[in-house]
């Protein structure tokens, strides 16, 4: 299977070449301009007057400028506007990075090549056609609240340069503009053809995980290509701070998927194993804890199965010695969900409950003492379920063996009626902050899931690029473990909906998401992309792997952020730090009513300003 692999591999090589030969022949340049932005942005395909395109965080309107730290991975974008006939042959490349002083050489050289030297990791942009926008729902709280543009053509799926030429691959062909029509509250908005459009690339920098590759100031180029020739160097200026950024996440993102067995119909030729591993490192290089679709979080307690699944929790699965290359190495999962969902594993007696709870408790409290593992006991419950949550609760808490351990988690806000019954409250409508003090003292928590401004960012397409990250500087902020994300790869309807169980066109098609009440979001439940559509065909993009998207970067981005003040913290004191968060973050979660505007920024700047404030403490 490896040899037809690179056998593939090869001819779709020869193929780029030939074709770069004919576009090389025919008319002249289709770039009208080439920038760049950081990875707060969302740059429509249309929007080719964008206030950062002339200077911004990254972009001086000439050169770009990134700062980071050790084993920190920089996102940012190249925006190369094209006119009206669209481009053939468009990629771009980039030159390793070099130390000014000594020369010493670090990153890749255009492939992806995980070690401590670093990576250069290219991506073209996908976009989504969104014509029809979310309406207020449990997404945003009021038009007050609403991203300020929810129409037009939105970038998401992030298409890997090796993926098949014509679906995303490098080079790219951009084809010409259209006319658009969009409908939105009964109005009809009919845009002309534009005189030209963008096509974006993403591009990922891992920065050193070693200090052999000094500290200071790294120089590279970034080409852009067309028709096979270069028509624009854009110089890149990097430096790297003399500190680390940590490989042990101190937040929590809980991010849920489905299990390698319903996912395996899209990677033909991987066995549930193989798909967990890729699905894990994937995750795992995006500081996110990808948990609740496997085995060991569907079933009843299996000494087997949690054998099988222990390296991810001892963080042994997690190291170069499995193929594990990145941030994270070493370190494991911090959270295990046991019956997700609300899945029945531990029985439906008190008798059957109490000798499975003593089963999980046994088994953690053995190996793994450090995962934070709780039972799922329902999804969004209501108050025709809390005389069952209360005698269930009492059940497991009454048990006289290690069970009554067993902390109970329920996607809920607080409810006085289950004061004494949950252990776990996980809101989608933000986290009660003076509850949460309250709770923190008694040994419970709490939590919040989903995506709901203006208390936090929301999940949908429509939602800005940094509605993914601003969640990591609430947590800090306000002193929150977990935030909780319902789906990652929710390629199949809803089953409780008009589309239940069809399988998404999610490549063509921005609504994911629609329920029974017909509540709708474009994009929900979407934060990787498959790279074969065994349904689709046509819209398969040729590898056997996950995409990413640009809500996983800006979850990234948002973890990173916090790791950052984190250190900042231990450095000038965490008050310091968190009144430096404030003037970003002005307000959030119960702060603000769900009927007010959004009290934290809207673009990637007023982040990276203070980032750069950050990093300056940590380099004084």
């Amino acid at each position: 299977m490896k040899n037809n692999s690179r056998l593939c591999q090869n001819l779709k090589h020869v193929l780029s070449a030939l074709i770069l030969i004919f576009y090389a022949s025919s008319a002249e340049s289709q770039i009208v301009n080439v920038w760049a932005v950081g990875d707060g942005e969302k740059i429509f395909r249309n929007d080719t007057d964008h206030p950062a395109e002339q200077k911004n965080s990254i972009w001086d309107g000439n050169k770009i400028h990134l700062r980071g730290l050790y084993n920190e991975v920089l996102g940012f974008q190249i925006i190369v506007e094209v006119d009206s006939s669209g481009a053939r042959g468009l990629e771009i490349s980039m030159d390793p990075a070099v130390h000014k002083k000594s020369g010493l050489v670090a990153g890749g050289s255009g492939e992806v090549k995980y070690g401590d030297q670093g990576y250069i990791e290219f991506f073209s942009q996908h976009y989504l056609q969104v014509k029809n926008p979310t309406e207020p729902n449990w997404f945003y709280g009021s038009e007050n609240s609403a991203p300020a543009r929810m129409t037009g053509w939105i970038p998401d799926a992030l298409i890997p340069s090796d993926a098949l030429f014509g679906k995303g691959g490098f080079p790219l062909t951009v084809p010409p503009t259209k006319q658009e029509v969009y409908r939105h509250q009964n109005i009809v908005d009919v845009i002309p053809r534009a005189a030209s459009q963008n096509q974006g690339f993403w591009i990922d920098l891992y920065l050193p995980r070693d200090r052999k590759y000094p500290a200071g100031q790294y120089e590279s180029l970034i080409h852009v290509w067309e028709k096979g020739e270069i028509i624009k160097k854009i110089p890149v200026a990097i430096e790297i701070i003399d500190a680390y950024l940590p490989d042990e996440n101190h937040s929590n993102v809980w991010v849920y998927s489905s299990g390698p067995e319903e996912l395996g119909v899209y990677f033909p030729g991987l066995n549930p194993d193989e798909i967990r591993k890729i699905f894990k490192f994937e995750a795992r290089r995006h500081r996110i804890e990808l948990v609740g679709g496997f085995d060991a979080h569907q079933s009843a307690f299996d000494e087997g199965i949690m054998r099988d699944y222990k390296p991810f929790l001892d963080g042994s699965a997690y190291t170069p010695a499995n193929g594990y290359h990145g941030p994270g190495e070493g370190f494991g999962e911090k959270l295990f969900p046991v019956g997700m969902y609300g899945g029945r594993v531990l029985g439906n007696t008190k008798e059957k409950m109490q000798e499975e709870s003593d089963k999980w408790v046994t088994w953690f409290e053995k190996n793994a003492p450090e995962v934070n593992y709780f039972k799922y006991l329902i999804d969004e419950p209501g108050p025709a379920q809390y005389d069952f949550i209360n005698e269930e609760a009492k059940w497991i808490k009454s048990n006289p063996g290690p069970g009554k351990r067993m902390k109970l988690q329920v996607t809920t806000g607080y409810v006085e009626d289950l004061r004494d019954a949950i252990d776990i409250w996980d809101a989608y409508n933000g986290v009660e902050l003076d509850r949460l003090e309250e709770l923190r003292k008694t040994g419970k928590d709490y939590w919040f899931y989903n995506g709901n401004r203006p208390r936090y960012g929301s999940v949908i397409l429509e939602g800005t690029a940094v509605d993914l990250r601003v969640n990591g500087w609430i947590k800090y902020l306000y002193g929150i473990d977990t935030w909780f994300v319902w789906q990652s790869t929710h390629w199949t309807h809803n089953s409780q909906g008009p589309k239940g169980r069809l399988r998404q066109r999610i490549f063509n098609e921005p609504l994911t998401f629609i329920n029974e009440h017909l509540e709708w979001g474009n994009g929900d439940g979407i934060l990787f992309y498959p790279g074969m559509m065994p349904h689709q065909p046509e819209e398969s993009r040729g590898i056997n792997r996950f995409m990413p998207s640009i809500r996983l970067k800006n979850i990234r981005r948002g973890q990173q952020d916090y790791e950052l003040l984190w250190l900042a913290g231990k450095e000038a004191g965490a008050e310091r730090i968190k009144s430096l968060a404030r003037e970003v973050v002005v307000k959030a979660m119960d702060e603000v009513d769900m009927k007010d505007k959004v009290y934290w920024p809207q673009h990637g700047d007023a982040y990276d300003d203070m980032r750069d404030r950050l990093l300056d403490i940590l380099k004084d």
